[in-house]
């Protein structure tokens, strides 16, 4: 309560303080200082004040101020208050301001140039450096600036409010697509429902006939047996014994004939009870426990098409053309360790870990290993996979590893949690994935068919960097706002910015052929391997010179991956198979 109080108390003296200010700048000024208010009609820009009628007449006459600039009144409130309280004088000597120092940029009344800029060279007349200053080119820039500054805004509000639309028609047609989707299983199961109730009722329309047949034959030869009950009872009441006699060998003919039916029909199928039952489908009851969901909603980033307008300062800088960095001329490795990556499948993959401990991803033709080395090269642990894995990066965020599929028949991203050694996470994606890299929390990766992009392996949204087709087996790495690339098929290295855009390509297949893994050290320098070349060349940052480092001599053979350690500067190239070999950049 006492801070909303205070702050209320603060705003309204802020109100009359600003009420003041206004109300005073309508008087004269001279007329004030006599304690007479009478209204301005113009404003002295040179004496930043008011002036009445009277004083104006005064002012234009005296010789001191014949020839400084007025505006009327009504023209000066129009000017913006923040430049109104911009001060004409010297906060520290309360002195006009009369030169300007270009060195220091920065106006100075008479008494600063003798304090602070007697050894200023370029000191000039105040008067001369505002000269036409509404008229020049530094305004116009400003003026264009800002409309450019508009204009963009106004298109990104364009585009804002034509992405909300998209993703209201978006919506629509994936709710008309989830309705489609259920009435076609309505449908097919309604189908299935009414063959398979035809079916029930021709079952129990065959065997009920069965039984109708049974049934009328059955009702004949009781009425067959009636009848012969009727001829016994008549002859025991009215025949001699001798009829009785000679009739009991044909009834009992008869009589044994209709036992003889009997037993027959009870020895075969007719007397077996018929029971309906329901065999269901498997795939008809894993429908209820398997399928939880029509689909998995998605959302993808994708570059804008928007075309912003660039000011001159921007495009300047754009322009600026970065000097190589000195130590470009004196890098050389030092070989500290040759490591045994203990598989005998393709190493294609690896990394430095913040601890020390080296990653290795490997792979045959459908499986493949993701192996952890301590720093004296035993092992850590090991996963294997049910796929070929190509790449491995660590990202530091989650300690968490993150290995690309390759060319494997799964199309993914598999995480792996440093902390329990089991993969925890999959990312599934479309097409193949090569070279991984991180850039911060995110992923960049070369995606062969779909070009470069990065994905959040959190909520799996992806951007697309770069939207050209790529070959296989391409690496990737990043650098401060720049992404490399490596083409093994064109023999190039790409560098690109985080928009897509080349900056430069290096092609020189007389020292680098089949250009594969690619580092990049703290100064924006590249280390790439030569699969083909079996050698290792630095790149300088502008793409420019090169070096090359390592060759065959160097025990290179067929080598496939790179990783290098800014923290600790050190340089790992792998071969394909058995050796990698970890350097001390110096």
């Amino acid at each position: 309560m006492e801070g909303w109080y205070f702050a209320a108390v603060i705003s309204m003296a802020v109100n009359i303080l600003n009420f003041i200010m206004a109300t005073s700048s309508l008087n004269c000024g001279v007329c004030d200082l006599r304690h007479a208010s009478i209204p301005s009609v113009v404003w002295c820009t040179e004496c930043d004040e008011g002036l009445c009628e009277g004083c104006q007449e005064h002012h234009i006459l005296s010789k001191a101020s014949r020839n400084h600039a007025v505006i009327q009144i009504s023209e000066y409130h129009k000017i913006p208050s923040n430049v109104v309280q911009v001060s004409q004088f010297c906060e520290k000597h309360n002195e006009k301001y009369i030169i300007y120092c270009k060195k220091h940029e920065c106006p100075c009344c008479s008494d600063c140039i003798v304090q602070n800029h007697t050894k200023c060279d370029e000191i000039v007349k105040l008067d001369d450096v505002i000269h036409n200053a509404k008229t020049s080119n530094a305004f116009y820039e400003f003026e264009q600036t800002l409309a450019d500054v508009s204009a963009n805004i106004e298109k990104i509000r364009k585009d804002r409010q034509k992405n909300m639309k998209t993703l209201s028609e978006t919506r629509k047609q994936i709710e008309k697509e989830i309705r489609d989707i259920r009435s076609a299983i309505n449908n097919h199961i309604d189908k299935i429902q009414a063959d398979l109730i035809k079916e029930l009722y021709a079952f129990e329309d065959t065997e009920s006939k069965k039984i109708h047949q049974l049934l009328h034959s059955l009702e004949e030869k009781q009425g067959e047996i009636a009848i012969l009950q009727e001829n016994l009872s008549d002859i025991k009441q009215h025949a001699s014994d001798l009829q009785t006699f000679l009739s009991m060998s044909r009834i009992e003919k008869e009589v044994s004939g209709k036992d003889d039916y009997l037993r027959s029909i009870s020895g075969n199928e007719n007397l077996k009870t018929m029971v309906l039952s329901l065999d269901i489908n498997t795939a008809m009851q894993n429908i209820i426990s398997d399928i939880q969901t029509f689909g998995k909603i998605m959302v993808e980033s994708k570059p804008s098409d928007l075309d912003l307008t660039a000011n001159k300062q921007n495009q300047a800088q754009m322009m600026v053309t970065k000097v190589p960095s000195k130590r470009f001329e004196n890098i050389n490795l030092k070989l500290q360790q040759t490591i045994n990556t203990k598989k005998s499948e393709d190493t294609v993959g690896t990394c430095l870990l913040p601890d020390g401990r080296i990653v290795f991803s490997s792979s045959s033709l459908f499986t493949g290993t993701v192996i952890v080395l301590n720093a004296n090269g035993s092992l850590s642990f090991e996963i294997e996979f049910d796929l070929s894995p190509f790449d491995v990066v660590f990202i530091t965020e989650s300690n968490t590893l993150a290995v690309s599929s390759g060319g494997s028949g799964s199309k993914c991203i598999s995480i792996i949690d440093m902390h329990i050694q089991k993969v925890t996470k999959t990312i599934f994606v479309n097409g193949w994935i090569y070279g991984i890299t991180c850039r911060g929390p995110k992923l960049v990766y070369s995606g062969s068919e779909n070009g470069i992009r990065m994905i959040n392996p959190n909520d799996e949204t992806i951007i697309e960097i770069v939207g050209d087709e790529m070959p296989y087996y391409c690496y990737v790495s990043t650098f401060a706002n720049k992404l490399y690339h490596t083409n093994p098929d064109k023999n190039t290295v790409t560098c690109y910015d985080l928009q897509g855009k080349i900056h430069w390509i290096f092609q020189n297949e007389s020292v680098l052929q089949t250009p594969q893994g690619i580092a990049v050290d703290n100064d924006g320098n590249l280390y790439v391997v030569g699969r083909k070349s079996n050698n290792v060349i630095i790149i300088s940052t502008d793409g420019q010179r090169h070096r090359q480092l390592l060759s065959r001599n160097d025990g290179l053979s067929n080598p496939r991956s790179i990783h290098i350690s800014r923290e600790r500067n050190v340089l790992l190239v792998v071969n394909n198979k058995d050796k990698a070999f970890l350097y001390s950049v110096k």
